[in-house]
């Protein structure tokens, strides 16, 4: 038996080849719900995929994905469009990139604008606590998120890709212990998201496990009020939140950024009140983005896997019979300049 066709489709559903064209290029205004629900169950039972080659020549639009992330100013989100489009390019796939600053409104109204567009799928970014806003779009295009937890039942029927970021501030405090370190700080802007939470977790638990002191310093907003989560002023919030770490109780021998661009900032801000790394003060990072290794000296962070998660996510939406829904990546430890054993 030969691939299924939107004939067969149409038959098994019940339904016109016209419904299902309309379903499938995101025309559903006038169509119940049940025969909605119909045509999803035919698409699935059968593996129909589209001829995207065909619809191309018919309709002049290329296959898209739409990618939203929280803000290009943080590299990192930079260097996962290139690793997305990449993935994409390889099914003949264009990406479509917006920055939506993890506000939910913001993303319904770029969501609906992707559908119009008859987008194959949506990759987000966010990690927000609460993806609600993602439940209605999942009915009309495949989602995968970046950064929620896979075993989150609330997240059903969202594809899930993530680092272990419990993992990854463990790894960083293991690494700083072993070094001597038994003050360390970890270093974040209010953890509202699903990720920094994870991380603030992996941090607390591994701080119990080697017995050391350990102390959360939460950058503080008002250093960005035009951003409340601190994806576009991460480099300022760290350079502030220098002065914190050196003040804060156990008084501290080392740092975990939440981030590389938060991590760069805070290099900048001891610098400042004449402090040297890793001489007198250790500071690691997270994500491995490629200014790290250009920070002075050359940060120790925690490498996420990015091109690989991005082809899981497009694999995800494109190939979704070949992929698993759910995926979480291991981080990487890279050991560079930037820690040290402490001086006393």
């Amino acid at each position: 038996m030969g691939e299924p066709k939107i004939q067969d489709v149409a038959r098994l559903a019940g339904v016109s080849a016209s419904s299902i064209s309309n379903f499938l290029n995101n025309r559903m205004e006038q169509m119940r719900p049940d025969t909605r629900q119909k045509i999803a169950q035919a698409i699935k039972q059968l593996g129909y995929r589209p001829n995207n080659a065909a619809r191309q020549l018919k309709t002049g639009v290329a296959a898209m994905v739409g990618l939203l992330v929280p803000s290009l100013a943080n590299q990192f989100f930079g260097s996962l469009a290139c690793a997305v489009e990449a993935a994409a390019a390889r099914y003949q796939c264009h990406v479509m990139t917006f920055s939506t600053f993890r506000d939910p409104q913001r993303e319904r109204a770029v969501m609906a604008d992707l559908l119009s567009y008859g987008v194959q799928g949506i990759i987000t970014g966010s990690a927000l606590n609460d993806t609600g806003h993602l439940a209605s779009v999942t009915e009309r295009c495949r989602v995968v998120a970046f950064d929620i937890k896979p075993t989150d039942e609330q997240h059903t029927g969202i594809g899930t890709i993530s680092v272990d970021n419990a993992a990854a501030t463990a790894m960083a405090v293991e690494h700083l212990a072993g070094l001597g370190h038994r003050g360390i700080a970890l270093v974040t802007p209010p953890p509202f998201t699903l990720n920094r939470q994870e991380r603030v977790r992996g941090f607390q638990q591994a701080i119990a496990r080697a017995g050391i002191h350990g102390e959360v310093v939460l950058a503080d907003p008002s250093d960005a009020p035009s951003d409340p989560h601190g994806d576009t002023q991460l480099f300022e919030m760290g350079r502030a939140a220098a002065a914190r770490i050196l003040a804060a109780p156990g008084a501290p021998t080392a740092a975990i950024a939440i981030n590389d661009m938060m991590a760069i900032g805070i290099g900048v801000g001891l610098k400042q009140l004449g402090k040297r790394i890793p001489e007198d003060f250790s500071l690691i990072g997270i994500d491995d983005i490629f200014f790290s290794a250009a920070h002075d000296p050359p940060l120790t962070t925690l490498r996420q896997p990015i091109q690989a998660m991005a082809d899981a996510a497009v694999q995800r939406i494109l190939a979704p019979h070949a992929a698993s829904s759910e995926q979480l990546f291991a981080p990487e430890l890279i050991v560079r300049q930037s820690t040290a054993a402490p001086k006393h």
